[in-house]
């Protein structure tokens, strides 16, 4: 009974234990609305291929812990959206309307999916810009200052 209890205890404070540091890495990037991702320890904007393989990009995990994952995209360009297993350019006017109806814009959540909204910032050529920066995840940002030991 007593290893029994032990055990759940030690789960749970492992548990909270890896909350609280993907809280912390989270912390480490998302004041320039980047993610942190573990492999390499740095932070990357969110649907950019980063240090993904070809054919994904770095995204949020709805739910998870706050840092960036590979995931496959689901176009070949950041600036397509997929709707009903069409590939379709958010900035292709005479397709656009295919998306999203009269002033409403696709576009695309930390998380890497996307819904029509009236705001939407881009670059020219196809860049991505802070398009993710209205995301609620962001108010979660607290200023962040490393402490390092000596």
């Amino acid at each position: 009974m007593i290893n029994k209890q032990l055990t759940k205890s030690l789960f749970v404070l492992s548990l909270v234990i890896v909350l609280c540091l993907g809280q912390d890495q989270f912390q480490q990037c998302c004041e320039n609305r980047s993610l942190y991702y573990e492999g390499d320890g740095q932070c990357y904007l969110p649907l950019q291929q980063g240090p993904c393989e070809q054919g994904e990009w770095i995204i949020m995990e709805r739910g998870g812990s706050g840092l960036g994952i590979c995931r496959k995209t689901p176009c070949e360009s950041n600036i397509e959206f997929l709707k009903d297993g069409q590939c379709i350019f958010g900035v292709d006017l005479a397709k656009r309307g295919l998306l999203c109806e009269g002033n409403m814009r696709p576009w695309y959540s930390v998380y890497g999916e996307w819904e029509c909204k009236t705001r939407y910032l881009s670059l020219p050529f196809g860049s991505i810009s802070d398009k993710t920066t209205q995301d609620p995840v962001w108010q979660d940002c607290k200023s962040y200052v490393k402490l390092t030991w000596l």
